[in-house]
């Protein structure tokens, strides 16, 4: 059961609001300390790869998620819930779901950080029972920080400037939305119908990181997001940011909210109407 204003699960702890600030340091040190002076001079050596030649991570990556992971555990007990830590022990996703947790996306958007393009952002989570309580998403090509609270709303935190977030006119026409999916995760005959239901959609184009594009229709400059599969260090931040900009997110299959356990696809849209309109167009 869920509030109609914000659409959080009653429930919820309080927000502790001394965590941003901190949260916020840490994201942003990590940043300048292991991310940073790797992109555009990454080596051979500092790229391996993951689940295929197209799912990749760097040094980078790995050291800036161990670096932020006992010292968000020190700011709040509980799991972590780290890309990397749990592409080398799976089981650590299924404690995502349980009491406190941290998504930690160290670069999301790695191929194209590794690429030299400058779309990629690092995030972070603070999680209740999988439900996403507050979130961190930092650029830092553009030292511009996004962080959103359950029923508390959603800022960019640029230099000492805080701006609140709030999406006004969206379009509800999947046909004029910008935005960006993928089917990774989906199988057939389901994946190759909602790509073709997909490119019917002029404005989708390709962005490499959902975070980024969180921030763009958090700022009302993009529309949509759809993922054929929802990882908690991924989509908590999106989930959450996008919701309390005003937007809608929430699980293809009925439509419920995202809880972090789920893998299912996961769709974000500018708009509670737009995203029932997306997804009666791709999913019909």
């Amino acid at each position: 059961m869920s509030d109609v204003a914000g659409g959080e699960p009653i429930g919820l702890p309080a927000v502790d609001d001394a965590l941003r600030p901190l949260v916020a340091d840490y994201i942003q040190g990590a940043a300048e300390t292991f991310i940073l002076p790797k992109f555009g001079n990454l080596q051979s050596a500092d790229i391996g790869v993951k689940t295929g030649p197209h799912d990749l991570v760097t040094v980078a990556d790995k050291n800036a998620e161990s670096w932020l992971a006992p010292r968000l555990q020190d700011l709040q007990a509980g799991h972590c819930i780290g890309e990397e830590a749990v592409a080398e022990t799976p089981v650590l996703r299924q404690y995502a779901g349980d009491g406190y947790a941290w998504a930690i996306d160290p670069i999301d958007g790695t191929n194209n950080f590794v690429n030299g393009v400058p779309d990629f952002c690092s995030m972070v989570a603070l999680m209740w029972n999988g439900v996403p309580l507050q979130c961190w998403i930092w650029l830092p090509i553009e030292k511009a920080l996004y962080y959103a609270a359950a029923g508390s709303g959603a800022y960019c935190y640029r230099d000492i400037t805080k701006t609140p977030l709030k999406i006004s006119q969206p379009p509800v026409d999947p046909l004029v939305m910008r935005g960006s999916g993928n089917t990774k995760g989906l199988e057939e005959p389901v994946k190759s119908a909602v790509l073709t239901r997909m490119r019917t959609i002029a404005g989708r184009h390709y962005i490499g990181s959902a975070g980024v594009l969180a921030t763009r229709i958090a700022e009302g400059t993009e529309d949509f997001l759809m993922h054929g599969r929802a990882t908690p260090w991924d989509h908590a931040p999106v989930d959450l940011l996008c919701r309390e900009a005003g937007g809608h997110a929430a699980m293809v299959t009925g439509a419920k909210p995202f809880n972090a356990v789920d893998d299912g696809p996961i769709m974000a849209a500018s708009s509670l109407v737009g995203w029932q309109n997306l997804h009666r167009h791709i999913w019909a």
